[in-house]
């Protein structure tokens, strides 16, 4: 592939600020990435983000179904004549939002687990990482690039500062681990901050206790929506139904966890404890209400 510098002056653009458009530059730092999802024949893998495709083109000679999703419509068309160019058949560019991306048909479609990878931008991380998350059960693996600071979220620990609601719904679905650092140089134009490559493999069976996803969601955002007030405060003051003191008592002590400590003092296995316990209280009372 030509260069990100000389594909924009074909094109005769910049990159989209709005778009968060950051082309990774090294493609040896490109193939290094795309090779840690370890693409191969009968693999179907969905790119976040293709842009002028430093990740498409490794992953195009690996064999694996490939879904390079790039929303911008002038990028998307330039990829499918340089891999045409290039005899890359087993990808398909889909021009559009990843957000509106309909992972659970292309599983229903393929009939496997997928594997995603790409370059997030950091306007949509969060959203991206949460969708994913929803669609858990149909992936395999994903390996992602994302700013410092949202790599440091997903990768936290009970009593990090950046631990919080994504540490623990990531954790909960896969086991998260850092495979590289990228520096700003290696990018044009060179972003802010530095970037980290991470990698998520997706559990094959829950944890336990068994917890709905959705509702494990609802109680950690409880927890933690006063960061800075005791858990049984937080609880209490959150839109989890109508808890009452003595319910929300109760249930910290069935689970074995202080309602004097603070929502990030908790580990993955204390919020499956403490959602499990308020499905029969809080719950309830929830789903009352929305009646």
């Amino acid at each position: 592939m030509i260069s990100p510098k000389q594909a924009l002056k074909i094109l005769g653009r910049r990159p989209a600020k709005g778009l968060g458009q950051h082309f990774l530059i090294h493609q040896a730092t490109a193939d290094k990435i795309a090779a840690s999802i370890h693409p191969g024949p009968g693999d179907v893998v969905v790119e976040i983000g293709a842009g002028l495709g430093a990740l498409t083109l490794p992953l195009s000679k690996s064999g694996a179904s490939v879904i390079a999703v790039e929303i911008d419509a002038e990028l998307a068309t330039f990829l499918r004549k340089e891999l045409e160019k290039r005899n890359g058949k087993g990808v398909k560019i889909e021009c559009m939002d990843i957000l509106e991306l309909d992972l659970i048909g292309l599983h229903e479609q393929f009939q496997r687990k997928m594997k995603i990878i790409g370059n997030l931008p950091y306007n949509i991380s969060s959203p991206v990482l949460f969708k994913l998350m929803e669609a858990a059960d149909y992936l395999k693996e994903a390996v992602l690039m994302l700013q410092d600071e949202v790599a440091e979220r997903v990768l936290a620990g009970p009593g990090n500062r950046d631990y919080g609601i994504l540490s623990v719904i990531v954790a909960y679905h896969s086991e998260r681990r850092r495979l590289m650092r990228v520096k700003p140089s290696q990018f044009h134009p060179p972003p802010k901050v530095d970037s980290q490559v991470i990698s998520l493999s997706f559990r094959d069976c829950p944890l336990t206790p068994k917890v709905e996803p959705s509702w494990l969601v609802q109680t950690v955002k409880a927890a933690f929506s006063h960061r800075r007030k005791t858990l049984r405060n937080s609880l209490l003051e959150s839109k989890l139904g109508n808890l009452t003191p003595d319910c929300v008592s109760k249930v910290l002590q069935e689970a074995s966890i202080e309602g004097s400590r603070r929502a990030e003092s908790l580990t993955l296995e204390d919020f499956l404890r403490l959602a499990k316990g308020l499905e029969g209280g809080g719950r309830t009372k929830l789903v009352d209400e929305e009646k």
